[in-house]
């Protein structure tokens, strides 16, 4: 009796606390779009309304009309995809090797991709603006596809190396028994298996792209820039426009929201398997 008491209890508390953290971090999420509804007036009021006030849609208007917000948002689209697709091809063959082959410093180097990830992209963007510049790159979606792909196909192997591992090699060798090569075999056997795993990393590869503002930022001045640069628009001589920010802000979410719970259980295989395995 006390036993099954303090499952239930421990089992309340742990759904209390998890209620708890999400609402925290969906707070400022909340709190942008509703500010992107609000009025100047009500945006600055003390102490702040979060409810009780007239929405409007004035600020959205403004991100349309003067700013022409879907220009950025076909960039940021472009760059994205772009990047997210080019990842995935350069990363399936090389996690397929380290995951399947076994060979001198094999460790060494699943770790070392591992290691390029920590390189923060602001200590070598002038290092990159500078390459950009001199081979004429610079303001395209080429310079921001291939940049980013120096933490994106890192990141893809190192996510996919646990998914494939997790594909009994058995299931390769009985079909090559039959007669497939090895190449065969892999796109007929082990790469269906691993649609979960692909689905889980170009999800997270794409939201990181989306989402990232540096490299963008340096590398780009009217052609190319994204919509997380955008923020530099509402920082004017005469204050912050924070209604038309918080417009912009929720637009440009929204691609990566609603990408996120089509395909949430993706991440939880990812967080998981992919994540830890290896």
């Amino acid at each position: 009796m006390n036993v099954q008491f303090n499952k239930n209890v421990k089992k309340i508390v742990i759904n209390l606390l998890s209620l708890i953290g999400a609402l925290i971090f969906l707070f400022p999420y909340f709190f942008m779009v509703t500010s992107a509804f609000k009025s100047r007036l009500d945006t600055f009021a003390y102490p702040p309304i979060f409810i009780n006030f007239k929405p409007t849609i004035e600020n959205f208007i403004v991100i349309f009309r003067d700013i022409n917000i879907m220009f950025y948002m076909k960039n940021s689209l472009i760059v994205s995809v772009g990047s997210t697709l080019i990842s995935l091809i350069i990363a399936i063959p090389a996690t397929y090797a380290l995951a399947r082959y076994k060979f001198f410093l094999r460790e060494k180097i699943a770790y070392g991709f591992l290691l390029l990830q920590m390189i923060p992209g602001i200590s070598v963007v002038f290092s990159i603006f500078l390459i950009a510049r001199r081979w004429g790159l610079y303001d395209t979606h080429i310079a921001l596809i291939l940049s980013y792909l120096l933490w994106n196909i890192p990141y893809a192997i190192w996510m996919l190396r646990g998914f494939v591992e997790s594909i009994p090699a058995a299931l390769e060798e009985s079909a090559m028994v039959d007669g497939c090569s090895r190449f065969k075999a892999f796109i007929f056997i082990t790469l269906p298996l691993m649609a979960g795993g692909l689905a889980a990393s170009s999800i997270l590869v794409f939201i990181g792209v989306w989402n990232e503002f540096a490299i963008s930022f340096f590398l780009t001045s009217t052609g190319a820039r994204t919509m997380p640069t955008t923020i530099a628009f509402f920082m004017t001589h005469v204050g912050i426009q924070w209604g038309p920010m918080f417009a912009a802000a929720t637009i440009g979410s929204l691609p990566v929201v609603i990408f996120s719970l089509l395909v949430r259980r993706y991440f939880v295989s990812a967080l998981t398997l992919g994540a830890i395995k290896g």
